[in-house]
Formats: structure tokens, C-alpha cells, sequence
């Protein structure tokens, strides 16, 4: 069942009691976002041959998607060391709100630019940038969020490989010699890669229960991992004061207290940057100018809201924080759960509750890569994009199986690297942070730049006076979550301890500009615009900023509605036809006869 919005008429603090549960978050948009209903709504229309069910996903499913890649059950379980190295308590209970709250302004933020043009966002940053650098914009945009969704869904299910092999050594650290932990880690790896990529090949038509079906798994496992914490806990509680505002970094090496809380984001970034994976959605929801944004900024607070209460009583029954660190084939949060609770039936049972969620963020990972492959393979920006963007017209689940098979072969060849480096392989997963941030930061600068005006009209739209502090404030946390995973959690910085996440997205960098002048400027094609609307879109010039339209620009409304009873033709993002000869190439018309 799809929810419909739900619009405050008085605000939220009159009317907070007339609403179910599941309203609450979604409702929360109403505080920045301008929803008058006396302004017509514009949005970018694409012509796409529709092969994908576009019927897919409800925006319940797009925030269970979302919700799924920024779980704080997987995403700060497997990365809480870095956050008790660098701080403890305070870094992990401040640092991850003030996280999730500028996230939600990204998610604010970047859901304009989707309303306004419901794509991935290489489609938005060719609509927005000049002219004479369209194509760059397009093209680095494009390859950035794709390479962050490889290294993302590399980086979940390689967290989820690590907590398997935590959970076998969790008794006897023998079990596993040194010798062969990273080949027994790179074949559960493996394994995990395998489950969730054949879901998405065979199961794809039950992504919508997935999806849903992760929203409850989490919360459930958010309450009893808190419950059982509390109830089987074996030792003294910590103090409020303990679990809110003790800070110890000594672990790290760092002298500055303010360096180590920066570099304590870098958990909480990993776990919450997941958002700007979901514009790659866009062709299989049924309102993606309105869903996805709604759904990207939901999740963020639904994620943060339960991670604060999942945190809070870890840090009341956290053990000396030198012990966790002692083996170093189990991760820290399993060393909470067996130290504070001394059984092991109880550790096992909440550590399984934490791989149940490895299961739907695989899923959803591998989904959002995949998808990221077809839509800018569609414009012929990758190598071989025919194979990629091949969907079977008589398959059931309208599934680009080529590009599912070829994320997952990208986790197979990187999954390889712990048998080298595993500092190597770390470079990865923070580089999935640099790339997705980067991603995002292009289109929002675009707008900064052009004063906001493309994003007039926009479905979802934040209001005039608070726009300009929100984009900006976005831009700023992202640079800066950019900074915090370039540092090394752990000085002095050793050739096995050095953060090499920076190297690898300059060479990422390096690597998407040469493809771009070899290859890219002959085959790339910029994205195909609907003309009519397209015509629309710029006609619409003598509008004001409150949604005031000139009489051409309505007459031309009245031709667009007549043409759109009386032809077939025009084949918007939402549509399910073949795309026409009216085709526009963001400027450069085909010959067409009148």
C-alpha cells in the first residue's frame, strides 16, 4: 500500500496527535518545504524508452531501500572502532546526530534538484550546468555517483563479511589463523556478494516486500539488541554523564580532541551518505519527483532517530575501552556484546539480528549500483553500454541482469585486495564517502551558482528564505565529511595504518577525466529531454520567484495539453512508450518533419 502525503494544514504541533506512526517523519518536510498549492508544478521530462517496471517501488519502498543502506544496526556496528578510538562516548553520541542532521539537509538539499529533474543526478547536473561545460559536469557527476555506488555496496557487504568471520573467532580466536583470516574473510565476502546479487537477478519482484519488510527488521532489532543489552548486562552500569560526555582518545594517538571528533564522523558518515544513492531509482517509481526526494530525506531521520536510541544503551554498558581492542579477528561491538553480557547463546543471538540487516542492505546496495550502471550507461557513457542497459522485454521482473552481473563482478575483482592490503582495501570504502559527497556537491554548487532559479517550481522545493542556508550549509558538511575520512583514524601512521582514500579517488579522479578525452567526448551523449517540455522549461523565463507566469508561457501550457489529447508522442520519464524521433538532445534538436 503506497501512503500518501499527508500535509499539515496548522502545523505539526496542533495537528502531531491526529497522526499514525508512519505519517510522523514524513510530515516533518512541511517545516522547510514549500508546498502551496497555488504554484503550477514544473519538473524535467526525459525520453527514455521505458524497460523497467515503473511500478516497482512505492515511496514506503524507497524509503525501506534507503532506510536499509543507512541502517545504523550495520553501518555503526561494524565501524564503531573508529568512533571509540577517537573519543568514545561523546565522539559516537554527538558526533552521529549533528551527522544525521546536516545529512537531512543534503537530503533537503538534493531532493530539490530530483523534483525539479527525476533522474540520476548526471541528468540533473547537464540540466543546470552552463552551456559550455555540460558535459563535463554531466560526465564527472555520472562516474562519481556510480563508482560510489560500487565502493558503498563493496564496502556493506564486505562490513557484513567481517562480522561473520567475528562471529566464528568470537570464542576462540585460534579457530581462524592469521595466516588464512583474509582468505576465509574474502570467501564469506564472496558468499554474502553471491546471496544478495542473486536476489536481485531472480527475486527482483519482491524488492517491494524487501524493502518494507527491512523497515521492521531494523526497528525490532534496534529493540531487542537495546533490551537484551540491558536486561543480561553482568556489571556496573556507566553514568549518564559517562555515556554522554566522556571523551578518551587516547587509543587514536592524537593530541588535538577537536581533530579526533572530525575524525569520528567518518563512522557516522559511512553509515548516513547512503541517500544519494537513491536518485539511480528514478525509472522504477511511480512519482519519482516526489517520492524520492520524500523518501531520501526520510530515511536520513528515521536512521538518525533510531541511532541515537540504538547508541545510547551501548554506551551505558560499554567495557574499558583497551579490551575491545585486544583480538584483532572480532570487531569491537562483538567484544561489547560477549564482555557485557558473559553468554554467548545471547552475543550469538544479537549478532544475528545485526546480519539479518547485512541481508537487506546487500540487497539494496547491489539494486542501487546496478540501476546507477543502466541509467548512465543509457547515455552511452560507459564501455560496452548496450550489454549494460540490456533489460529482456519478456522477463517478469524487468531486470537489467547485464549491469546487476556487472557491480557484482566489480565487488568480486575489488574483494580481492584484503588478500594484499587491507589498508588497500579500506582506501575503497572511504573513497565510496569522497565519490558519493562529490556526486552530490556538483549539482548543489550548479544551483548556487544560477541563483536558484532552475529549481523554480519544483514539486518539492524548499522555502525562499531558508533555501539559500540549507544548500549552503549542505555544501559545507560535505566538504568537511570529505575531509574527516582523508585522516588516518590512528597515528603514528604506519604503511599499514595509513588512510589511502584520498589516493585512490585522485587516481579515480585521474582515470574518469583520461576516459572522458579517449573515449567519453566522441560517445558520451548529454541526456534526452522531452521537447515540449523542454520548450516549456525555457519559455517560462518571465515567471517570478512565487510561480507568476508570462501569457506565452501559459498559452504554451494550453498547446502542450491539446497536443497531449490529441498525440502520442511525447514520452516523458514516467511514460511507457518507446522514445519518439522529437527526441532532444539538451539544445541540439533532431531533424524531424512537420
Amino acid at each position: 500500500m503506497v501512503h500518501e502525503y499527508t500535509l499539515l494544514p496548522e502545523g505539526i504541533r496542533e495537528n502531531i496527535a491526529h497522526l499514525a506512526p508512519h505519517e510522523i517523519f514524513e510530515n516533518l518536510h512541511t517545516i522547510i518545504h514549500d508546498e502551496s498549492n497555488e504554484v503550477a508544478e514544473v519538473y524535467e521530462h526525459f525520453e527514455y524508452e521505458q524497460q523497467l517496471d515503473k511500478s516497482l517501488l512505492s515511496r514506503s519502498s524507497v524509503i525501506g531501500l534507503g532506510f536499509g543502506l543507512m541502517s545504523p544496526v550495520l553501518g555503526m556496528c561494524t565501524s564503531m572502532g573508529i568512533g571509540l578510538m577517537n573519543g568514545g562516548p561523546l565522539t559516537i553520541m554527538w558526533g552521529f546526530p549533528i551527522c544525521g542532521f546536516f545529512s537531512f539537509l543534503c537530503a533537503s538539499s538534493l531532493g530539490e534538484v530530483v523534483s525539479k529533474y527525476p533522474m540520476e543526478l548526471h541528468g540533473a547536473s547537464a540540466m543546470i550546468a552552463p552551456e559550455s561545460i555540460k558535459r563535463v559536469c554531466s560526465w564527472l557527476t555520472g562516474w562519481m555517483i556510480l563508482l560510489g555506488n560500487w565502493f558503498m555496496s563493496i564496502g556493506v557487504t564486505f562490513a557484513g563479511a567481517q562480522l561473520i568471520i567475528s562471529l566464528i573467532a568470537m570464542n576462540d580466536s585460534r579457530t581462524i589463523s592469521d595466516s588464512r583470516l583474509g582468505i576465509y574473510t574474502v570467501l564469506v565476502y564472496y558468499a554474502v556478494v553471491t546471496v544478495v546479487g542473486v536476489v536481485n537477478l531472480s527475486y527482483a519482484r519482491y524488492v517491494e516486500l524487501i524493502n518494507k519488510v527491512c523497515i521492521y527488521w531494523i526497528v525490532y532489532a534496534v529493540l531487542f539488541i537495546d533490551v537484551l543489552l540491558l536486561l543480561f548486562h553482568r556489571h556496573r552500569f556507566r553514568s549518564l554523564f559517562y555515556a554522554l560526555f566522556h571523551f578518551d582518545n587516547s587509543l587514536s594517538g592524537y593530541k588535538s580532541a577537536f581533530l579526533s571528533f572530525i575524525i569520528g564522523f567518518q563512522q557516522s558518515n559511512f553509515t548516513l551518505q547512503g541517500f544519494s544513492m537513491l536518485p539511480a531509482l528514478a525509472d522504477e517509481v511511480k512519482k519519482p519527483e516526489k517520492d524520492i526526494p520524500r523518501g531520501m530525506s526520510t530515511a536520513v531521520l528515521i536512521s538518525t532517530t533510531l541511532g541515537i536510541i540504538f547508541l545510547f544503551p551501548i554506551m551505558l554498558i560499554l567495557p574499558d575501552l583497551g579490551s575491545l581492542f585486544d583480538n584483532n579477528k572480532v570487531l569491537p561491538i562483538v567484544n561489547i556484546f560477549t564482555q557485557s553480557t558473559d553468554s554467548t547463546f545471547v552475543s550469538v543471538f544479537l549478532i544475528l539480528l545485526i546480519l539479518g540487516n547485512l541481508f537487506f542492505s546487500g540487497i539494496g546496495s547491489i539494486t542501487t549500483s546496478s540501476r546507477a550502471v543502466y541509467s548512465f550507461g543509457r547515455d552511452h557513457a560507459i564501455p560496452f553500454h548496450s550489454v549494460w542497459t540490456y533489460v529482456d522485454p519478456c522477463s517478469e521482473s524487468k531486470v537489467p541482469k547485464y549491469a546487476v552481473l556487472l557491480s557484482m563482478g566489480v565487488s568480486y575483482i575489488l574483494g580481492l585486495l584484503p588478500l594484499v592490503s587491507t589498508a588497500a582495501f579500506n582506501a575503497f570504502i572511504g573513497c565510496a564517502v569522497l565519490c558519493l559527497c562529490s556526486a552530490t556537491l556538483i549539482p548543489l554548487i550548479l544551483v548556487l551558482l544560477t541563483g536558484r532559479r532552475t529549481l523554480r517550481n519544483a514539486p518539492i522545493k524548499i522555502k525562499y528564505k531558508i533555501g539559500w542556508v540549507v544548500n549552503i550549509g549542505s555544501v559545507v558538511w560535505l566538504l568537511l565529511s570529505m575531509l574527516s575520512v582523508c585522516l588516518p583514524p590512528q597515528i603514528p601512521v604506519t604503511a599499514k595504518t595509513m588512510n589511502y582514500a584520498l589516493v585512490v579517488f585522485g587516481a579515480c579522479f585521474i582515470s574518469i577525466v583520461i576516459l572522458y578525452f579517449r573515449w567519453g567526448n566522441v560517445n558520451f551523449q548529454l541526456p534526452l529531454v522531452d521537447k515540449l517540455s523542454k520548450d516549456s522549461t525555457t519559455m517560462e523565463i518571465g515567471e517570478t520567484e512565487y510561480g507568476q507566469k508570462s501569457h506565452l508561457s501559459a498559452g504554451l501550457e494550453m498547446f502542450q495539453q491539446f497536443e497531449g489529447q490529441s498525440s502520442a508522442k511525447s514520452i516523458s520519464c514516467s511514460s511507457q512508450q518507446s522514445p519518439s524521433d522529437e527526441s532532444y538532445d539538451l539544445g541540439v534538436p533532431k531533424l524531424e518533419t512537420l
